[in-house]
């Protein structure tokens, strides 16, 4: 089964680290998750798509997973900043 997260990003990015480690990206259990976290966010910090691929979960309330390297608490926290922009 091929994890959800990756039909949640968009075609035209085909290369993504994490099309070849979807495993680390999202709630598998199979390895712990401060673990798991840590190597998601190690492949996204040389990912060409990385910002793209935050605001991708951003805009669309993707509440789960690892996304452009940031948690589903590290993304709540950008939409806090950016509201607080705003104002």
């Amino acid at each position: 089964m091929i994890p959800h997260f990756l039909d949640d990003l968009p075609d035209r990015w085909p290369d993504t680290p994490c099309r070849n480690a979807p495993h680390l990206f999202v709630d598998n259990r199979s390895t712990p998750a401060a673990e798991r976290t840590k190597e998601a966010k190690s492949l996204c910090a040389g990912c060409p798509v990385r910002t793209a691929c935050a605001d991708h979960a951003i805009h669309n309330g993707i509440r789960d997973g690892i996304y452009g390297g940031l948690t589903i608490a590290e993304r709540d926290a950008v939409v806090r900043e950016r509201a607080a922009a705003d104002e």
